[in-house]
């Protein structure tokens, strides 16, 4: 994976994270949100579990300048945002949920530039105006609709993300994105095995497995939390924060297509307008994209 530029690597996550609205889109109403998050991030670490073990990472995850940083990044960046979309999803779709994502870039944009220093530029607002008129376009045509239960929910996930985020860019500089990733997706096993114990225990709730259900989550374990993290933090520890995050939120544009053509939504013209703005704001902000490193 580290033949990849960080950018190529950036790009391709792009194509990765399409599918994530609609591997969720299944799952909602299906699967428990609280054991989702567990079994999908458990079979995420222990996909990269031969990596962990040929390089010795067990005993960095719990150094003490890397234990709470890791502990935050699986946490918000990986076990909150999947509750929240799968939770989200049993009322929105898929292509308003991507799409809804693209209004991370204003959050980055603001903790970037306030904890990280991260110099803003125009194109850089203009970017991300585009982005924030396409979402809240999508977000007063849905108000006092079903969707729009599910619009406010996703808009929460950006948040989460953020936080997971900037801890990932406060590591220090020798840290590899391999690393990062297992260690992501070790704690987001770890604090959702405890929140989905307790769940279980209250509830009565015990989880059903089926053909189906193992096939979910091997491919969400594996492709769209494992591969998705190698490539995302390949590029997040080389590429300036605000402007990974524009790039990557382009992604709603083979969403929706996919959405579409897999018979899972009607796209209406005010979401492809919207999808238009915001996707035009992530391009405007490609093009200022300079690696900070190699």
């Amino acid at each position: 994976m580290t033949a990849l530029s960080p950018l190529a690597a950036l790009w391709l996550d792009v194509f990765v994270n399409s599918f994530l609205p609609i591997v969720a889109f299944w799952v909602a109403g299906k699967i428990n949100p609280f054991f989702f998050a567990f079994a999908g991030s458990l079979v995420g670490f222990l996909t990269l579990l031969p990596f962990v073990l040929k390089r010795a990472y067990f005993g960095l995850f719990f150094r003490r300048e890397y234990l709470f940083p890791l502990f935050m990044i699986g946490f918000f960046g990986s076990a909150l945002p999947i509750i929240l979309l799968v939770s989200a999803l049993e009322y929105t779709t898929p292509s308003n949920a991507a799409i809804l994502s693209q209004a991370e870039v204003v959050y980055s944009m603001i903790l970037s530039g306030i904890f990280l220093k991260e110099k803003i530029t125009r194109k850089q607002l203009l970017g991300t105006a585009l982005v924030l008129a396409g979402t809240v376009m999508i977000v007063l045509k849905e108000r006092f609709t079903l969707r729009f239960t599910g619009d406010l929910i996703v808009l929460l996930m950006p948040i989460s993300y953020q936080v997971s985020h900037l801890f990932s860019k406060k590591l220090k500089d020798h840290v590899s994105h391999v690393f990062v990733a297992s260690a992501r997706t070790f704690f987001a096993a770890s604090s959702m095995f405890f929140i989905f114990f307790f769940y279980a225990f209250f509830t009565g709730f015990r989880p059903g497995f089926s053909p189906e259900v193992f096939l979910i989550l091997l491919i969400w374990g594996v492709v769209l939390t494992a591969l998705n993290n190698v490539l995302w933090y390949r590029a997040i520890l080389n590429l300036d924060l605000a402007k990974s995050t524009a790039i990557i939120l382009s992604y709603p544009v083979f969403t929706t297509l996919i959405s579409f053509f897999l018979g899972m939504e009607k796209i209406q013209a005010y979401q492809l307008f919207g999808l238009f703005l915001a996707l035009s704001g992530a391009m405007v902000v490609t093009f200022i994209v300079r690696p900070e490193k190699n």
